[in-house]
């Protein structure tokens, strides 16, 4: 079939047309083979220009379509839709970026013209290989696994659950609630918070179309965005494990917390009264604060950053719950003496601020110290430490009782959801996600999500936040009855050129790639598939290519680039 390729420069109101000579380029581009014809147009992304791109393909019978104007990133997807719309396939579409390519970073305009012609021969060049791809629709399932019943997986069950979709929430723990069931209170509010977690766990008991599996691990989880198998295990039978369908999974199994037994000069273990920071919430809680002994301690150090240095980074909770803490025990025992030894304050943001300064006070005060060590004194806890404030002078301080306030880690089971789920951890061992700042609730694996302590250190009202939107992610794009469109550029395996040696199953990191042992061949999974590249890279024999970026495609482009 003959090619007939329609050319539109955009002049971007400004942007382009004071930089870029384009009746230059139009007469430079009007001969060039397959070009059927070649315009200008004040603003293409505009009603009009849209308008008008459609009215040109549909009037000159367009195979193929280049637009010159501005990022894809911009508006490559408002194009693609003007073709569909016009009958032709998107994907016979390329956009030649002459704006912050060009006009915007080349200051002489016979310079930025001729620049400006060889990104639209490349677009052209490119175009002339371009295949059309079509878009497939799958069912989708709208239920939804929680992985962990704590206060992240509780809140995410709750905004998700529906009368047209179900949460199975599962806990390997025989109660929901963890760790934050110990806690008294919140900081910062200092507002009761066993109460609210009751309720929520209530709620959770009551909500019909939540599903429960309290002393049960996830098994299995096999599937895509939308379309999961889940095999569930109770850990003390030994029945089947249970199986069924979810469309999304958020992970949030929390974490926990660093072993002081690894610091033994604090004595943790082999010391009475010597603390960590969950046995002092579940001593506060019980309602009495008080030594081995009965009494209650009239003096009392924290100490923060327990294992920091092991871990090689800060757990940013720490410092506000130990001022939590001298807050509980000033309430409590109102003449006690309370010291916070600490090598970093973690007090972030106005709000924390003033927290530590309404707690910073007569009975209160705040050491800056390293290098300590706790041995025990008649009675008593002597702390040897060096004072960083006074030029590492060495000092003792004589207390009742010592809290630690240990580094948060990730939960013990991490690497065993990381295996199970597909999704990578970082270097401390939470669960990595897609963007830190753009998507920090997404994963490598679409469709699973991570919140909470099971991504990194962070309290109640964060793990809230992240719960909230990781259901308000599976809201917005697993409706109810609505078909889901996997991505079309997709990786192909030619099977006369696979050699079998499965470097591609390795550098997947969505999984989609398996070895079919029959045929000796590694085979893609398209509805899986996001066309990251990695398998074509990879691929030592060529087998591996990706839609939409063949070699010959991205050859042509280059070649007219750099001419």
């Amino acid at each position: 079939m003959e090619r007939k390729i329609g050319v539109y420069v955009c002049e971007c109101g400004p942007n382009i047309a004071e930089k870029v000579d384009i009746d230059k380029v139009i007469e430079a581009i009007s001969s060039d083979k397959d070009v059927a014809v070649i315009e200008k147009f004040k603003l293409l992304c505009s009603a009009d220009g849209k308008k008008f791109l459609e009215d040109e393909i549909k009037k000159h019978g367009l195979t193929h379509l280049v637009i010159a104007a501005c990022s894809p990133k911009e508006h490559e997807k408002t194009f693609m839709e003007v073709s569909e719309k016009a009958g032709l396939n998107p994907y016979l579409f390329q956009l030649a970026n002459i704006r912050e390519q060009c006009a915007w970073i080349t200051e002489d305009k016979d310079e930025a013209t001729k620049k400006a012609i060889r990104l639209i021969r490349a677009a052209i060049g490119r175009v002339r290989y371009h295949s059309s791809l079509e878009k497939k629709e799958i069912d989708s399932n709208p239920d939804v696994l929680v992985i962990g019943g704590g206060i992240a997986g509780i809140e995410a069950s709750l905004q998700l659950a529906r009368p047209d979709r179900k949460v199975y929430l599962v806990e390997k723990a025989p109660d929901l609630g963890g760790l934050a069931t110990n806690f008294e209170k919140n900081f910062l509010s200092m507002k009761p918070l066993s109460e609210i977690i009751k309720g929520k766990i209530e709620e959770i008991n009551t909500n019909e179309n939540i599903k429960v599996f309290t002393g049960s691990e996830v098994e299995e989880a096999v599937g895509f965005f939308g379309n999961f198998e889940i095999k569930v295990k109770r850990t003390d039978t030994e029945d089947e494990p249970v199986q069924f369908n979810v469309g999304a999974v958020i992970v949030a199994i929390g974490s926990t917390l660093f072993d002081s037994k690894k610091m033994p000069e604090y004595g943790y273990g082999k010391l009475d009264n010597v603390i960590t920071s969950l046995e002092f919430e579940k001593m506060n809680k019980s309602g009495k604060i008080s030594l081995k002994n009965g009494k209650p301690p009239k003096s009392v150090a924290i100490i923060h950053c327990v294992g920091r240095e092991d871990k090689g980074y800060c757990s940013e909770i720490c410092c506000m719950y130990s001022i939590k803490f001298a807050r509980y025990l000033t309430d409590k025992i109102p003449s006690v003496k309370v010291s916070n030894l600490y090598s970093d304050l973690c007090i972030p943001g106005k709000t924390n601020q003033k927290f530590y300064e309404q707690t910073n006070g007569k009975n209160v005060n705040f050491i800056r110290f390293s290098d300590a060590e706790i041995t025990k004194s008649k009675d008593q806890l002597n702390i040897k430490y060096k004072d960083k404030d006074e030029n590492d002078n060495k000092k003792n301080l004589m207390v009742d009782m010592v809290i630690l306030a240990p580094a948060v880690e990730p939960a013990v089971d991490a690497s065993k959801i990381a295996d199970i789920t597909g999704i990578s951890q970082g270097d401390e061992g939470f669960f990595e996600e897609e963007h830190e700042k753009i998507n920090p609730i997404s994963t490598s694996t679409e469709g699973i999500y991570i919140v909470g302590c099971a991504q990194g250190p962070k309290n109640i009202s964060d793990t809230l936040i992240q719960s909230e939107a990781a259901a308000g992610k599976i809201l917005s794009s697993l409706i109810p009855g609505r078909k889901i469109e996997p991505e079309v550029k997709t990786s192909q395996i030619s099977e006369a050129l696979c050699i079998g040696c499965k470097t591609c199953l390795s550098v997947c990191s969505y999984g989609a790639i398996t070895f079919d042992e029959e045929r000796r061949i590694s085979v893609v999974n398209e509805v899986i598939c996001r066309g990251c590249g990695n398998c074509a890279a990879a691929c030592p024999s060529g087998a591996a290519s990706i839609k939409h970026f063949r070699f010959k495609q991205l050859y042509q482009e280059i070649r007219e680039a750099v001419k």
